[in-house]
């Protein structure tokens, strides 16, 4: 090989090497800036997608880790964001001011909101460029404590300044759905999938808005797009089952239920809807069949227990009355939890009691982890409240951690 060629083939190779080098960086950067725009757009899913490709070849880059916080937290995955902020602090060798703000942000969202809402409330109003930020965790943090009076009032102020807010719509339309205005919230639903069709998740929230409206015929559509977006959301095609009933198409509602079913053979709501189409024309002994499987899967359901009793009751069976008195229980606590979400804990959110009566009805529905956030919450309200350290003394006796039990049976004694 001669001089000159050598020269040209040792160029062409450093060439090479550099492009090789630096070719998983220019990757990580693109999908940085992607991720950046993705987020802007409110599209968590999309944001953590494309971040966990930068971050591979990044993986102590703090401003990715927080943007990947802030996407988790968007998202709802509470437990991934606070693993990211603790790697960025890891990272940045110290809490930084963005740290400590997105801390407090995931607290927020946690429900933890008495906390840091003033702190919160005071850098939106000097910082208008952090107040989205600022009112969706607050909003979150409400909602999920459900101060829906709260969530409302921190949302139509967002709202006045943005009203094409995607986000801040999405939000709103979930605080009516749980104060019970749900044709409101499908309104804003509506308008957030006008802004931007590629939301799935506020179409998922208009389909089920639009069943309690008996809406059906509008449903479909939606539905159907869900159908090929979210192959494996099993729920979708019980949607789309009751909505062929409702709208004279029962064999290919059938077809879909039994489509389900051979997937997921316990699934509630599948059998649910079988069973309710069965009890319609008129064969309660195929109905029971369904339903006593839909009661089980569904505890805490009163239209499956109410739905049973029904199907026994034609039957002329003993067992009626207790099935009837079972659905009435059902109903009752139901009840009494809805008012709880949607009036009381919005009237009255600093009041202990209520988050116990809230902890006692989750507790009869299984619902242990959650009915402990609001035992817990009850005490960081009064840590002396005493019918809150009883009931947590008894789930840990059951849970046999005796010495949690203990603890909280020595308070509640004193």
């Amino acid at each position: 090989m001669t001089s000159t060629r050598w020269k040209r083939f040792r160029r062409l190779a450093i060439v090479g090497l550099i492009v090789v080098l630096a070719w998983p960086h220019a990757w990580a950067a693109w999908q940085y800036r992607a991720a950046l725009a993705d987020l802007h757009r409110h599209h968590p899913e999309s944001t953590r997608h494309r971040l966990e490709s930068c971050l591979r070849v990044w993986p102590n880059y703090a401003s990715a880790r927080l943007l990947a916080a802030r996407a988790s937290r968007e998202a709802g995955d509470l437990d991934d964001a606070a693993v990211q902020l603790r790697i960025a602090r890891r990272a940045e060798g110290e809490a930084t001011d963005r740290i400590v703000f997105e801390w407090t942000l995931l607290q927020a969202t946690a429900g933890n909101v008495r906390e840091v809402e003033d702190y919160l409330q005071r850098l939106a109003g000097a910082d208008p460029t952090l107040a989205p930020s600022v009112w969706e965790a607050l909003a979150q943090g409400y909602l999920r404590s459900y101060r829906t009076l709260d969530a409302m009032a921190c949302l139509n102020h967002w709202l006045a300044g943005a009203p094409n807010n995607v986000r801040a719509l999405e939000l709103r339309g979930q605080t009516y759905v749980t104060g019970r205005g749900v044709k409101r919230g499908s309104d804003d639903f509506r308008r957030a999938l006008e802004l931007d069709p590629t939301r799935d998740d506020t179409r998922g929230r208009l389909t089920r808005a639009l069943l309690d409206l008996g809406a059906y015929g509008e449903a479909v559509p939606h539905l159907e797009h869900l159908m090929k977006s979210q192959p494996d959301d099993a729920e979708v095609p019980v949607r789309l089952a009751r909505c062929f009933n409702m709208l004279d198409r029962k064999s290919e509602a059938q077809q879909l239920l039994r489509a389900v079913l051979d997937r997921h053979p316990e699934h509630g709501f599948a059998l649910r809807a079988l069973g309710q189409f069965a009890l319609t024309d008129g064969n309660p002994a195929e109905a029971e069949l369904h339903l006593r499987k839909a009661a089980a899967a569904l505890p805490a359901d009163y239209q499956a227990h109410w739905l049973l009793y029904e199907a026994v009751r034609q039957q002329g069976k003993p067992d009626a009355a207790a099935l009837l008195k079972d659905a009435e229980v059902v109903r009752d606590r139901s009840e009494r939890i809805g008012e709880l979400q949607s009036r009381r804990l919005a009237e009255q959110p600093l009041e202990p009691a209520l988050h116990v009566e809230m902890a006692s009805l989750l507790l009869q529905t299984g619902k242990d982890d959650i009915a402990i956030t609001w035992l817990q919450s009850a005490l960081s309200l009064d840590a002396s409240f005493r019918p809150a350290h009883r009931l947590l003394a008894d789930l840990y006796t059951r849970k046999n951690q005796p010495d949690l039990a203990a603890a909280h049976r020595k308070l509640a004694n004193e």
